[in-house]
């Protein structure tokens, strides 16, 4: 098993996932990848496909490596072994985290999860009205969706400075990276994206949220079996999974973003931890009962 930062949620994923296979998986293989400016893309043998964020530092060291060596063929490699991180590459990790959303899909498609019925975060306000929200990673689409929901004070940490202006002119506060702690320690509401999955920080980041706040994770590259994310008391994940693979695969190898992927091979699901959901529930009742 890999140990990357993200390591301990994807060794999870990819558990669930076997039990679910069982032997079916040993015939699985990877038959189409592509590295794109945005993100990465698999493409299995069963006809599943899976996406995840290229974060910018994974290029910039990759450009490094392969300059100094050469690394095998991915393609007809078994899933078994990317699962396994038995695979030589500079996107090794990220490879293995689009290859597990890929393995995903069918789980979300059989009603394994209690998925929301609108994808605009509209049966689920309370995780956000007039609580104080930090964002890290800024998704304007978002930012502005949360303003409509009725959304306090919204904060946004993120590690681009030109993101600054956006983010204020969608009704947001821009934090520098270095103020990370102390803005999500005083958080009611913590928004991570999948980036964070992605660039392997997600674990360091859910350990300094309060243990009463509420926790969203949202982003293709979140699009795996969620069991590990609630286990770490993630309330929503909100993600997407690949409906044409084919198509998701030309539009990333042709430099394409989220936009036009989410306009024609990605469908949005928002799954709900309904124990987590509950629980907070009971606790915001309590407080308004005893005043």
């Amino acid at each position: 098993m890999l140990t990357f930062p993200s390591a301990f949620i994807l060794n999870e994923a990819s558990e669930i996932l076997r039990g679910y296979y069982g032997a079916a998986i040993e015939s699985l293989i990877v038959e189409r990848v592509v590295v794109g400016v945005f993100f990465t893309g698999v493409k299995l043998s069963n006809g599943s496909g899976g996406v995840a964020y290229t974060p910018p530092e994974t290029v910039a060291d990759a450009g490094r490596q392969i300059l100094r060596e050469d690394f095998p063929p991915i393609h007809g490699m078994p899933v078994q072994d990317v699962l396994s991180g038995r695979l030589s590459s500079p996107f090794a990790h990220i490879l293995r985290l689009a290859a597990i959303n890929a393995l995903s899909v069918p789980l979300f498609q059989e009603g394994r999860y209690v998925l929301a019925e609108n994808t605009d975060l509209a049966d689920v306000p309370h995780l956000f009205a007039g609580r104080r929200i930090c964002m890290v990673g800024a998704i304007i689409p978002l930012l502005k969706r949360l303003r409509e929901l009725g959304a306090g004070k919204i904060q946004v940490i993120d590690y681009k400075k030109e993101s600054q202006s956006e983010v204020e002119s969608a009704g947001g506060e821009f934090v520098p990276p270095e103020f990370t702690a102390n803005t999500l320690a005083q958080c009611e509401t913590a928004v991570f994206t999948g980036a964070t999955v992605a660039n392997g920080t997600i674990e360091s980041l859910l350990r300094l949220v309060p243990q009463e706040a509420i926790v969203a994770v949202v982003g293709p590259t979140a699009g795996f079996v969620p069991e590990p994310l609630f286990q770490r008391r993630v309330a929503l994940v909100g993600t997407a999974i690949v409906t044409d693979s084919d198509a998701a695969l030309e539009i990333i190898a042709e430099g394409g973003g989220a936009y036009r992927l989410f306009g024609r091979c990605f469908k949005k699901i928002n799954v709900l931890n309904q124990e987590r959901i509950e629980q907070l529930k009971r606790r915001d009742d309590e407080q308004r009962a005893t005043g």
